[in-house]
């Protein structure tokens, strides 16, 4: 992994790499995959443009994410119950996608905003789940 040739993100476009790279990836994970594909049979044209709007409104001020992110995760909830080793893994393997495709400062916020919403995401469902 050399830093000289990769570049932090920076754009929308960069975003768009990481968010397809990583769902392209995420699909064939036997933990979290089915859960995208067999459980809520994701819609993907629908699904990763609001990730792009999600993450560039995280990273870089972007104004284009109108949502609330907890709505659609209640309702797999309900379908089948999220628990620590999904938003585990699915953090390691964000986090993963993101090292192979850039570094610096702004990847490094990324890793950690993702690790902060699986942290309180995960609390959340326990709370839910074992009341």
């Amino acid at each position: 992994k050399n830093s000289q040739i990769m570049h932090d993100i920076a754009s929308r476009d960069d975003i768009k790499v990481f968010v397809d790279a990583f769902y392209g990836g995420m699909k064939s994970d036997d933990l979290v995959g089915h859960i995208f594909l067999d459980v809520m049979q994701v819609d993907w044209s629908h699904h990763l443009p609001k990730m792009y709007d999600f993450w560039e409104m995280l990273l870089l001020d972007g104004t284009n994410y109108k949502g609330a992110p907890m709505r659609p995760h209640m309702e797999v909830n309900q379908k089948e119950p999220l628990t620590m080793a999904h938003f585990d893994r699915w953090f390691e393997l964000f986090s993963a996608t993101l090292d192979a495709h850039f570094a610096g400062p702004k990847t490094e916020e990324a890793k950690t905003k993702a690790w902060n919403i699986a942290q309180t995401w995960a609390y959340k469902f326990r709370l839910i789940n074992e009341p």
